[in-house]
């Protein structure tokens, strides 16, 4: 589970679930009590810049505040209570406005939310991304570079902080779809759909995508005999066809570039289907690319979203 995913699902059941656990701080979670709602403790603030700059100069990570962490017998900090905040919605408020203030460069993609358990009162979720664009400095106090090793943030070295200012900027490829309108044929009564579905890819980072690859594969009950792909050719990527009795396609493109805050269309799935046998499109596929960590991603596309799409044809 990613990071994104990781903090959507925190809500209060998963955070008593973690005090209920035991759960151990690690490389990226961290917990955190709050003396203060408006974040005028210096403590409070200090811990909050120290997190900003240490989790972007790391590898990301997620702070869950209004919980307790004490040392366990190996010595590893664990949720074992928690301590709401009340007014929860003034923290929220205050962590966003101080967000570009506490850390220099400013971090992009920091997410906050608040956990509200009753009468405003409750945790709050913090998501700090890793940054291609450090390193970042915790600002305010003692003017730091931090970054997260274990469960604990400590000050950057000096050759550390130069390798930083060397940091490629990363690609972050993610799936996209999009339906083709088709065509729908009632020749001898017998209703059969014309279907189209590009795939794409779209580059969320802030680095060239380079040397891209992508496995693509669809779920029963397509399978290989009843799908043709097509297009990949044309943006200089080379196909490899697996069949078998699933539906997998291979795009190897070494000398495509998908530039950032772009996208290419990598694959046509065409198939056609009776209105009975039109079955949502199950599309799961893995992406990689150099610089890039590889992500598995699905996407559903149902049958009525398909139909919506059919037009009328004489075939």
């Amino acid at each position: 589970m990613d990071l994104d995913e990781f903090f959507k699902e925190i809500d209060e059941k998963k955070i008593r679930e973690f005090i209920r656990n035991k759960e151990g701080e690690h490389l990226k979670l961290e917990f955190k009590t709050v003396t203060k709602s408006d974040l005028t403790d210096k403590q409070d603030k200090r811990n909050f810049a120290k997190s900003l700059s240490g989790f972007a100069n790391s590898s990301g990570g997620i702070m869950v505040w209004g919980v307790e962490a004490r040392p366990n017998q190996q010595g590893i900090d664990c949720a074992c209570g928690f301590k709401e905040i009340h007014p929860l919605s003034q923290f929220v408020s205050r962590l966003n406005q101080l967000t570009g203030e506490l850390v220099h460069p400013i971090v992009e993609g920091v997410q906050h939310k608040g956990v509200e358990v009753s009468g405003d009162k409750g945790f709050a979720v913090t998501l700090v991304p890793e940054s291609d664009s450090g390193p970042h400095m915790a600002m305010g106090f003692e003017g730091r570079h931090y970054q997260r090793s274990g469960s604990s943030f400590y000050p950057m070295e000096h050759f550390h902080i130069e390798d930083m200012f060397g940091r490629r900027k990363k690609p972050r490829l993610s799936l996209r779809t999009e339906i083709v309108p088709g065509w729908i044929s009632t020749v001898a009564q017998n209703r059969r759909f014309q279907c189209q579905v590009f795939v794409g890819l779209e580059n969320f980072g802030r680095g060239l995508a380079k040397n891209v690859a992508v496995e693509i594969e669809l779920r029963p009950p397509y399978n290989s005999g009843d799908v043709k792909y097509e297009w990949g050719e044309q943006y200089g990527f080379k196909t490899l066809r697996r069949l078998g009795a699933k539906a997998k396609l291979v795009l190897l493109g070494a000398e495509t570039v998908i530039h950032p805050t772009s996208s290419l269309r990598v694959a046509l799935i065409s198939f056609e289907a009776t209105e009975a046998s039109l079955s949502d499109l199950v599309i799961e596929v893995e992406i990689m690319a150099e610089d890039m960590q590889a992500v598995k991603e699905k996407k559903v596309i149902t049958g009525e979203e398909i139909k919506a799409q059919i037009v009328p044809s004489s075939r």
